[in-house]
C-alpha cells in the first residue's frame, strides 16, 4: 500500500472530570491549559508551517469555563487564533457514556450556540477519547448542527474497536444524516506507543507502526494520524512544549522517510475529505460504548441519576403544559440547565480517582467519589423540586386550598397541617404521549 509520507499530530489534553484531581480543580486546570496553548501557538508562529503549534480543545465543558471568565483581551486572542486555524474547538461537551438519555444528548450540544453566536468561534469537528463510542443519534445531531467530522480514539482495554481500524467511513445516523468519521489509535498513541517528542524513544518505537500500515493491503492512505497528550500528565495535562521543536528538528533532517505536521481535528478532517473521498465508504448503525464498567460499581447512584432523568422529564412536560395555558408562568431555565449538567457530569465517563483501586479509603479517592456521587444526588433533588412545583400548580385549580384539601400545606399552622379533613383526593397525570395503565400508590 502507499508509503507513509506524513504523520499528522493532533496535540490536545484528554478531559477526565476527576481521575487525576478533584473535579473542581480539573476545571481550573483546563482554563490554564488553554492559556498555555495560546502562548505556545504565538511562540512558534515564526516556525515552518508544519511545525507551528496547533491545539484542539477536546471538549466544550471546560472550554465554556474559560470563555465565561475570560477578559475581552483573552477572548480576542482566542478568536484570532481560532480564525487562523491554530486553535480548534471540538463539539462534544464531555467524553460521554450510554447513560445519557436523548434530552441530555441534545443539551450536551447546547454550548455550540454560545460558542458560535456569542463568541464567534468556528466548530466543525467533534472528538471522543477513551470511550468506545457514542450513540448513533450523534451522527444525526452533529450533522444537523454543521459538525461534519468526528474522530474516535478508543481505549481498547476491556473493549473493542469497530473496523476499519485505523480508518475512515461516513457514519450514517438513524435519519440518514451522516458525518465523516475517523476511527483512530488510542488517544495516548503519540506519547506512549510512538514516543513522539522523545528522541531516546521515537526511533525505536515509531518505525514498526509505520511499517504496519505500509504492509496493510486494506489501508489506502499515505499518512498516519495520531493524537498526542502531555508525556507525564497524560490525562488533564498541559500542552507539550517539546513538540514544536521536535517536529521542526525532525523535518529538517532530509534523511527521514516521512515528515511530521501539526493539525487540528478540523484540519485533518478537511485533508481526509478533500484528498481521499474515493477511499471512504459508509457504515450505518449504533456505535455504543461497552467499556462502562464503572456504572456497575455504583449501581445505587446510577439508579438515582436515572431517576433524575425521568423526574426532570416529567417536570418539563408539566411545565410545558402549564406554559401553554399561561404564557407568563415563570420557569427557571437556569435551574433546569444546572440539573441537567449535574446529571451529565455523573454520566460522563470518568469513574473514580486514579487511586481508587490501590487506595480506596484515601482522602483523595473519597473526595472524588463524594463529588461524583453528589452530581447524581443534586440532580435528583432539584428534579423532584421542579416536579413538585409543577404538579402543585396543575393540581391547584381542581383542589380545595387550605385544610380542606391538598394544596398550600406550607401555609398552615403545625396543628392544622395534619388535621383530618375527610377528603381524599389524588390527581394522576400521565406525562407520556400515549395511554397506559398504571398502579397508583395512594399517599397516607
Amino acid at each position: 500500500m502507499p508509503r507513509i509520507k506524513t504523520i499528522y499530530v493532533c496535540n490536545h489534553t484528554h478531559t477526565d472530570i476527576g481521575f487525576t484531581d478533584y473535579q473542581d480543580v480539573i476545571y481550573r486546570q483546563h482554563v490554564t491549559f488553554i492559556e498555555q496553548a495560546l502562548d505556545l501557538i504565538e511562540a512558534t508562529d515564526g516556525y515552518p508551517e508544519a511545525a507551528r503549534y496547533r491545539w484542539t480543545c477536546e471538549t466544550t465543558g471546560p472550554l465554556m469555563k474559560f470563555l465565561r471568565q475570560a477578559s475581552p483581551e483573552q477572548l480576542k486572542r482566542f478568536k484570532h487564533w481560532n480564525d487562523k486555524g491554530r486553535i480548534d474547538v471540538a463539539a462534544m461537551q464531555y467524553n460521554l457514556t450510554p447513560l445519557l438519555n436523548i434530552e441530555q444528548m441534545h443539551r450536551s450540544l447546547y454550548p455550540l450556540r454560545a460558542i458560535r453566536d456569542e463568541f464567534g468561534l468556528r466548530v466543525e469537528s467533534a472528538m471522543q477519547d477513551d470511550v468506545n463510542g457514542v450513540s448513533w443519534l450523534y451522527a444525526y445531531l452533529l450533522s444537523e448542527l454543521g459538525v461534519w467530522f468526528y474522530t474516535a480514539a478508543i481505549n481498547p482495554i476491556r473493549g473493542a474497536r469497530p473496523k476499519p481500524f485505523p480508518g475512515a467511513f461516513w457514519w450514517e445516523g438513524p435519519s440518514a444524516k451522516k458525518v465523516l468519521a475517523w476511527n483512530g489509535y488510542h488517544y495516548l498513541f503519540g506519547r506512549s506507543q510512538a514516543g513522539l517528542g522523545n528522541w531516546d524513544l521515537v526511533d525505536r518505537l515509531l518505525p514498526r507502526w509505520v511499517k504496519q500500515l505500509e504492509d496493510d493491503p486494506t489501508y489506502p492512505f499515505d499518512f498516519l494520524y495520531c493524537e498526542s497528550t502531555h508525556p507525564v500528565r497524560v490525562d488533564n495535562g498541559p500542552p507539550d512544549p517539546r513538540m514544536p521543536e521536535f517536529v521542526k528538528r525532525w523535518n529538517e533532517d532530509d534523511s527521514r522517510p516521512f515528515k511530521f505536521q501539526f493539525v487540528t481535528t478540523s484540519e485533518f478532517g478537511k485533508i481526509l475529505r478533500d484528498g481521499y473521498a474515493n477511499a471512504i465508504g459508509t457504515q450505518r448503525g449504533d456505535w455504543t460504548d461497552h467499556w462502562m464498567d464503572g456504572a456497575a460499581s455504583s449501581a445505587y447512584e446510577v439508579g438515582v441519576n436515572r431517576n433524575a432523568h425521568e423526574t426532570m422529564g416529567s417536570a418539563e412536560a408539566l411545565e410545558a403544559w402549564l406554559r401553554s395555558k399561561d404564557g407568563k408562568r415563570k420557569w427557571s431555565s437556569e435551574l433546569a440547565d444546572r440539573t441537567y449538567e449535574d446529571m451529565t457530569l455523573f454520566d460522563e465517563h470518568t469513574w473514580g480517582a486514579y487511586s481508587s483501586i490501590e487506595a480506596p479509603e484515601s482522602l483523595f479517592t473519597r473526595a472524588q467519589w463524594n463529588r461524583k456521587a453528589g452530581y447524581a444526588y443534586s440532580a435528583v433533588m432539584n428534579a423532584h423540586d421542579q416536579l413538585a412545583k409543577a404538579a402543585r400548580a396543575i393540581a391547584a385549580p381542581v383542589s380545595k386550598p387550605g385544610p380542606e384539601g391538598i394544596f398550600n400545606l406550607g401555609d398552615l399552622k403545625p396543628e392544622e397541617a395534619f388535621k383530618p379533613s375527610g377528603i381524599n383526593e389524588v390527581l394522576v397525570i400521565n406525562t407520556l404521549p400515549w395511554d397506559r395503565e398504571v398502579l397508583v400508590d395512594e399517599p397516607e
